[in-house]
């Protein structure tokens, strides 16, 4: 009685396990069929295999994946003895097979192999009467499908007596090794599969259009593993990141969207580079490697005269295009533009206003820079004289300056009698260049 009621325990562990393991788009499978038991290793019978000539065998099936099936299978037989007595014999087997589809495709066929643990009933092992006892059983099977859903079925199984492990078990009795075969038919049953595509209709979310079973049933065109439905572009292998699309360049930018789809670039530039930075696509840029302004067509222009750095040949300092951005009056001509006196004179004439007309042109020309007027004389007469000779030289070139329009504050006078000369003061010629006003930047 004991063992009945392990029996019973065992079998609703084995039928909680199917309901946990339940798969919605897989096949239960029921067999039903005839059996036969070959018990003429040790315990024997008027004949060596006794087959059950009426329906006989039950087996119940549950797909749980990668091939493999939980199987709950009972069966009931007639044993007759040599001496007329008869047992009935009864198993229940419980256990899991392996279907060969999982290694080969042989159409129809499926071969399959098979182990489990059962509890067999009825058998008179070494004359010692009836006893019931638990095994372990390896075996074949092998179903011959004519549909989707019927199935001739054929299982062999041998079933292996431990007396250790009856006793695991049970209370421990005696056992045979024995064969059992069975013969059957095979009813699968579940879900259905309009597309055919392998994936039942209870989780197929594309059920009428052939899919993949890693997408849940649809398909997938460009084999990118997103499903056509959400890749926007079904016919093009892309990135689940761009919905389905392409990204040659891996900007982040789909191609169709890309204006420069096979060198990376910026989301603002639709998908073109910028390698410097300026907001302005190389390909538009005439400098790509230096940031200007859209302007210059990309180029910088670093005093703003409107000419690039790259056309301009004073690119510190402001000038027209017309003189290749250079300034027409810079400042450094004013090294070049003395103005020279008559011994112990200070006031201008009409050759120092010549010369000091293109001065002015470079004081305007250059708005910012402010200029010490310099005076000088050479060593004829007393320094006393020379002094202030000096500085009424610098103070009419000022006062000149200022009264033709050059801003006063941007000017400021110096005077260094004798003290600087340009020139040898031991010749007539070197005393006339002494006698001079220069002009300097002073910032």
């Amino acid at each position: 009685m004991m063992k009945k009621y392990i029996l019973i325990t065992l079998f609703t562990i084995g039928f909680s396990f199917c309901a946990i393991a339940q798969n919605d788009a897989n096949p239960w499978k029921i067999t039903v069929g005839t059996n036969a038991v070959d018990l003429s290793q040790a315990t024997p019978t008027k004949e060596d295999i006794n087959i059950s000539p009426n329906f006989s065998f039950l087996e119940v099936s549950r797909y749980v994946g990668s091939g493999f099936s939980v199987d709950l299978a009972g069966s009931l037989n007639n044993l007759e003895h040599a001496n007329g007595e008869e047992d009935l014999y009864y198993s229940l087997d419980l256990g899991t097979s392996l279907s060969a589809r999982e290694l080969i495709d042989l159409g129809k066929f499926e071969p399959s192999v098979r182990a489990g643990v059962g509890y067999v009933g009825g058998l008179d092992a070494l004359g010692s009467g009836a006893q019931d006892f638990y095994v372990t059983y390896a075996g074949l099977g092998l179903n011959y499908w004519f549909n989707d859903a019927i199935a001739l079925t054929l299982k062999t199984t041998y079933k292996v007596y431990s007396k250790e492990f009856d006793n695991l078990i049970g209370d421990g009795g005696d056992g045979d090794h024995h064969f059992q075969h069975v013969a059957g038919l095979s009813f699968a049953f579940g879900d259905g599969d309009t597309d055919k595509d392998g994936v039942k209709d209870s989780v197929d979310e594309c059920p009428e259009v052939p899919g993949l079973e890693s997408l849940n049933g649809c398909p997938d065109d460009d084999a990118d593993g997103i499903k056509n439905s959400d890749d926007d572009c079904p016919l093009t292998p892309g990135l689940a990141a761009l919905n389905g699309c392409p990204d040659a360049d891996g900007d982040g930018i789909k191609d169709s969207d890309d204006a420069c789809p096979n060198v990376a670039g910026l989301a603002s530039l639709n998908g073109c580079p910028d390698a410097d930075g300026d907001g302005i696509t190389d390909a538009e840029d005439d400098c790509p490697n230096a940031a200007g302004s859209a302007d210059m067509n990309g180029c910088p222009d670093a005093d703003g005269d409107k000419v690039a750095d790259k056309d301009d040949k004073c690119p510190a300092v402001a000038g027209p295009a017309s003189n290749d951005g250079c300034p027409e009056y810079p400042l450094s001509m004013l090294a070049d533009y003395n103005i020279n006196f008559d011994l112990e004179k200070y006031n201008i004439d009409s050759q120092d206003v010549q010369r000091l007309s293109t001065v002015i042109k470079i004081l305007l020309a250059n708005s910012d820079a402010n200029i010490s007027i310099e005076g000088h004389a050479d060593n004829t007469g007393e320094e006393s004289f020379n002094n202030p000779l000096s500085n009424n030289r610098a103070s009419s070139i000022k006062d000149y300056l200022v009264n033709v329009g050059v801003d006063g504050s941007r000017l400021v006078t110096k005077a260094f009698g004798e003290s600087r000369p340009k020139a040898s003061n031991d010749t007539e010629e070197g005393r006339a260049i002494n006698r001079r006003v220069e002009f300097k930047v002073v910032n």
